[in-house]
C-alpha cells in the first residue's frame, strides 16, 4: 500500500519549517533591534556615570553607603555555585534601613576576603547594588550592566543562524513537493549542519570579544571554513549524477526467507508483511518469518528497473538503516521492494524468472546483465 504522494507529505514539513524560520528570525531581529541596543544604553549610562553630590541623591548617579556584614553564603545548587553576602546598612538616618543579601559575581575578590563583622562600601544605581568595596577589593554584583548585551547579542546570532537553516530546509522540502523525489538528503544536511556549526561559533564570540564589532569580525572569521567546506561537500556531492546502485543479481540456491516488503499500488502489497521469500523463478511477500505460510507471489510482471537508497517520499513506514530499494514496474504503476542490502541480490535474482522456476531465459538473461551494468556507485555497507 503506498503511503500519501510526496505533495502532500512534503507540504506540512515545509509549512512547519518555514513558520519555524520565521519566529526565529523574528527573535533574532528583536534582541538585534530592541534588546541588545538597551543594554548598550545602559552599560554606556553606567559608564559615565558619576558619584551624587552629598546633599542630593539620585538614581542617575552612584552613590555609595556603609554597610556591615553579616553573611557570607556559598549556595549549592543543581552542580551551580552562587555567591551571596548579606549586610547590615549602617543608619544614615532616624529609620534603620532593612538587611540586605546581595547575589555576587563569582566569588573573587570580596566575597573571597570578607567576614561577617567586616565594614564594606556598597554602590547603588539606578536604585540596585552593583558593586562592593572591601578595603582596596571591589567586586560587581549580579546586577553589574556591564557586558550585560553579550547573552542576548549570542542568543540573536544562534536563531539568526538556526532560523535561516530553518527556512533554507523550508525551500527544499517546497522544492521536493514540486519535483520528482531525490535521494539527496546532503540539501538539507550539509546546510542545517553549518548552522550548527555557525551558531556555535556565533554564541561563543560575544564573550571573548571587546564589543559589538569586534564579535561580528570574528563570527565572519570562523564563518568562512565552515561555509567553504560546505561549499566543497556540496560541489562534491552535485557531481554525483545518479544515485543507483550498481548490484549484480544472484539467483538463490534454495528458498530463502529475509526482512523485506513490497509497497505500492498494487493488490499484492500488503500492510503486515514484513518478509519476502525469494527461490528461482518466485519472489513473494509473507507475514511468517520462517516464509511458509500467507505467501503472496509477484506477478511475472513485475520487472526491476533499479536499485536506489531509500528515499524519504517513498511510501510505507521509514526502512532501517542500510536499507536499498529495488524500484519496480508492474505496467505503469511503480513498486518498491525494500530489504536490507544484502538480500538485495537475491530480489534481482528472484525476478529474473524461468519456466518452471529453473535456470534463467535468454532474454531475461539479457536484463540480468542490464542490471548489472546499471550506472552509480556500488553498494557499501552503510
Amino acid at each position: 500500500m503506498s503511503g500519501p504522494a510526496p505533495q502532500r507529505r512534503n507540504r506540512p514539513a515545509a509549512l512547519v519549517a518555514a513558520a519555524l524560520g520565521a519566529a526565529l528570525m523574528l527573535g533574532a531581529g528583536w534582541l538585534f533591534l530592541v534588546t541588545v541596543p538597551r543594554a548598550l544604553d545602559e552599560e554606556r549610562e553606567f559608564a559615565s556615570a558619576a558619584g551624587c553630590p552629598v546633599v542630593r541623591v539620585s538614581a542617575e548617579c552612584r552613590h555609595s553607603v556603609a554597610a556591615t556584614v553579616t553573611s557570607v553564603v556559598a549556595d549549592h545548587k543543581h552542580r551551580s555555585t552562587y555567591y551571596w553576602l548579606g549586610f547590615d546598612p549602617v543608619p544614615n538616618g532616624p529609620q534603620a534601613p532593612a538587611p540586605l543579601r546581595v547575589k555576587m559575581d563569582g566569588s573573587t575578590p570580596v566575597f573571597a576576603a570578607v567576614q561577617p563583622g567586616a565594614m564594606a562600601q556598597l554602590t547603588y544605581w539606578h536604585g540596585e547594588i552593583r558593586y562592593v568595596e572591601y578595603r582596596d577589593l571591589r567586586q560587581y554584583t549580579s546586577a553589574d550592566p556591564r557586558g550585560g548585551y553579550r547573552l542576548p547579542f549570542a542568543a540573536a546570532l544562534v536563531l539568526l543562524f538556526v532560523g535561516g537553516a530553518a527556512l533554507r530546509g523550508a525551500h527544499w522540502w517546497a522544492q521536493r513537493a514540486t519535483e520528482p523525489p531525490a535521494a539527496e538528503p546532503w540539501r538539507l544536511t550539509v546546510p542545517l549542519a553549518s548552522a550548527l556549526l555557525l551558531a556555535c561559533c556565533a554564541f561563543g564570540t560575544p564573550w571573548v570579544a571587546g564589543g559589538v564589532p569586534t564579535a561580528l569580525l570574528l563570527t565572519a572569521a570562523g564563518a568562512v571554513p565552515v561555509l567553504a567546506g560546505a561549499a566543497w561537500l556540496t560541489r562534491r556531492h552535485r557531481r554525483r549524477t545518479t544515485d543507483t546502485i550498481r548490484v549484480t543479481p544472484l539467483l538463490p540456491a534454495g528458498r530463502e526467507c529475509f526482512p523485506g516488503r513490497v509497497l505500492g499500488e498494487v493488490p499484492y502489497s500488503h500492510e503486515g508483511f514484513g518478509y519476502l521469500v525469494a527461490a528461482p523463478g518466485l519472489l513473494a511477500s509473507t507475514p511468517d518469518p520462517t516464509g511458509h505460510l500467507a505467501r503472496h507471489p509477484v506477478p511475472r510482471t513485475l520487472t526491476p528497473v533499479r536499485v536506489r537508497p531509500p528515499y524519504w517520499t517513498d511510501p510505507g513506514p521509514r526502512p532501517a538503516p542500510g536499507s536499498q530499494v529495488v524500484e519496480c514496474r508492474d505496467g505503469a504503476t511503480p513498486v518498491y521492494v525494500v530489504t536490507e542490502q544484502r538480500y538485495t541480490a537475491w530480489v534481482l535474482g528472484a525476478l529474473t524468472r524461468s519456466p518452471g522456476g529453473g535456470g534463467v531465459r535468454q532474454g531475461e538473461r539479457s536484463g540480468e546483465e542490464g542490471v548489472a551494468r546499471w550506472g552509480g556507485r556500488r553498494a557499501e555497507a552503510r
